[in-house]
This record gives C-alpha cells, sequence and structure tokens, in this order.
C-alpha cells in the first residue's frame, strides 16, 4: 500500500471523528444537561467551542489510527469501500474519546 493511499484513509477516518466530535459537541448540553451552568462549576471556565476544540485534540489520534485500520480491511470491495471503512473506523474509534472527553467537562 502506498504512503499516500495510506494517508488518505486516516485524513478520512480523521475527517470523520472530527465532523462526530463536533456533532457531539454541538448535542453534548442535552445529553449532559450540568455544563448548561458553567459558572456553578468552573466560575469564568472554558466557552463551548473551546472544549470542542480541546476535545478534537484528544479525538484525532484515535481517529487517524481507525482511518488508517479501515482503509486496510476491506481488500476486494474497492477504493471506494476502503474509503467507507475508513470513515465507520474512524467514527467507531473517535466517539469513545469524545463521549469522555466531553463528560470529562460536565462538572462530576
Amino acid at each position: 500500500m502506498k504512503i499516500v493511499q495510506s494517508l488518505s484513509y486516516a485524513l478520512t477516518g480523521w475527517l470523520a471523528g472530527v465532523v462526530t466530535t463536533v456533532g457531539l459537541g454541538l448535542y453534548w448540553p442535552t445529553i449532559f444537561p450540568a455544563i448548561v451552568r458553567i459558572d456553578h462549576y468552573y466560575g469564568a471556565g472554558p466557552s463551548l467551542p473551546i472544549i470542542i476544540g480541546m476535545v478534537m485534540v484528544f479525538v484525532s489520534p484515535p481517529a487517524l489510527i481507525g482511518g488508517l485500520i479501515g482503509g486496510w480491511v476491506p481488500r476486494e470491495g474497492g477504493r471506494t469501500d476502503e474509503f467507507i471503512m475508513a470513515v465507520i473506523f474512524g467514527v467507531l474509534f473517535a466517539v469513545p474519546f469524545a463521549c469522555y472527553g466531553l463528560w470529562f467537562f460536565t462538572g462530576w
């Protein structure tokens, strides 16, 4: 497998993981309503975009690895199936880290 092709799978998984993290981050105050009252937990704590940005940094390595592994999985399906699997594995590897990172900021 060529390096450029491996990088394209890794970046595809990363992009899918980042999009999932942003979606979870925007929906997260509904799931964990404790963050709605930021002053109660942090005083002048970080804003929602900063929290999502920090979680994206935390999620990036697993999403890259997931995309790389997902691109390696299907050999007979063709290039389109490899990209689909890179997206699926990128999301699967990123979601647990994103949920933990967002849960960390709820003030538990």
